[in-house]
């Protein structure tokens, strides 16, 4: 009898292992048409997110590519000048390694992935007829993490911002901070950053921050050196310097409060100046704030538009 219940042990086991579930793979999600949505926990195709720019019926907002943004919701007729990455800007001056992979091989992984020289899209163009540098994170490039190399790229962005005496300097956030793999580089740029959106203000140009979610560490920090700072929507979450793991671990003792890092709370406390109720909304709210601050009109904007092309034409001939 011992040989049946043996066998009857083994039939089971196997039956286990055939039909447990198996937690999908990072490459199984992205090899799938569909896609759990977290706000509404339903199932939605990926064709239909990608058609309404990455937001589910239920008004979750997924990750954007800021080339998408950038085409689609922000510059007008989806045309930009991009603004160069410094090319002596080396993302691992140390030659880093992660085990047996080296980190420079890792990050040249992620510009192949998204097709950006570093973390960052930088850009200048017509946003409802002003003039507007945007910098736009691309969280699927190592997480947005900022090296050596990202900290340049907003420095030639802003630069470019003074030079060409544009009206506003718009930043769509989504990082997961400072990248201290290789060297401190990435945190010793930070202040030189601070400082160049200080030179913005001194030059008259509006600074506006927008966060999606997943903002922690150094970048964090940097939001705040923004005129005026806004969430992408009201249900944006994880916009905080520490996480809630290590967060909870230093205040011990103590649970941490259910909005924690969610974009309601940072309103609530007054540490950011709103939120949109959709990215869809966006270009047109931050034009008509800047129209305001800057007391310039429409019809200002197109005209010193059409006295620009006057003067190219004049110039041609």
């Amino acid at each position: 009898m011992n040989w049946i219940k043996s066998k009857i042990q083994s039939f089971v086991e196997k039956a286990k292992q055939t039909f447990k579930r198996r937690r999908p793979t990072k490459e199984d999600q992205d090899n799938s048409l569909w896609l759990n949505c977290p706000g509404c926990g339903q199932m939605q195709l990926k064709q239909d997110l990608k058609n309404n720019y990455n937001i589910c019926k239920c008004s979750h907002h997924f990750d954007l590519d800021p080339k998408i943004r950038f085409e689609k919701l922000f510059f007008d007729d989806g045309h930009y000048e991009l603004i160069q990455c410094p090319e002596w800007a080396d993302p691992d001056p140390l030659n880093f390694k992660i085990g047996d992979q080296k980190f420079i091989d890792k990050y040249n992984a992620y510009k192949k992935k998204t097709g950006q020289q570093s973390a960052i899209l930088a850009a200048k163009g017509k946003v409802n007829g002003l003039n507007v540098v945007a910098f736009g994170y691309n969280f699927a490039h190592g997480g947005a993490s900022l090296t050596q190399r990202e900290g340049e790229h907003l420095i030639s962005g802003i630069q470019t911002a003074l030079d060409d005496k544009v009206d506003a300097v718009v930043s769509f956030y989504q990082s997961g901070g400072m990248n201290v793999t290789g060297n401190l580089n990435s945190l010793k740029n930070m202040p030189v950053q601070m400082m160049a959106m200080k030179m913005l203000k001194k030059a008259g140009i509006v600074t506006i921050g927008v966060c999606s979610s997943k903002i922690t560490g150094g970048t964090f920090c940097n939001v705040y050196g923004n005129d005026f700072i806004f969430a992408e929507t009201p249900k944006n979450e994880n916009l905080l310097f520490a996480g809630k793991r290590v967060s909870a671990s230093v205040n011990k003792g103590q649970e941490l409060p259910d909005d924690f890092g969610k974009a309601s709370s940072l309103i609530d406390h007054g540490m950011i100046d709103g939120a949109f109720e959709s990215r869809l909304e966006i270009k047109t709210k931050i034009t008509n704030l800047v129209r305001v601050l800057l007391k310039k009109s429409e019809t200002e904007s197109l005209a010193e538009e059409k006295s620009n092309v006057k003067v190219e034409i004049q110039s041609a001939s």
